[in-house]
């Protein structure tokens, strides 16, 4: 993939981002038909290790102000995608 123009990584990383998506939607969606109670504390937990994970990279990598900037515009999209799932 390191030869890919910009343009065919951006639209890999679209692709990528949207099958993902769905599936921890639906994955999520079965869980909570199944057990509702416990795939509630399984969702919360995958979304607080997610924020503890975003949180570890600014500190330790992203320490530029515009490198924390693109860490959380990339990020917010994927923690809208967890708080979705538990609001399904």
């Amino acid at each position: 993939m390191t030869d890919m123009t910009p343009i065919a990584d951006d639209t890999a990383a679209t692709l990528t981002f949207g099958l993902l998506r769905d599936a921890y939607l639906d994955l999520a969606q079965t869980l909570l038909r199944i057990e509702q109670g416990s795939a509630r504390d399984l969702l919360q937990a995958i979304e607080k290790r997610a924020a503890l994970r975003l949180s570890a990279l600014e500190d330790e990598i992203f320490t530029d102000p515009l490198e924390q900037t693109a860490l959380a515009m990339a990020a917010s999209p994927v923690l809208a995608v967890l708080r979705e799932a538990q609001a399904a």
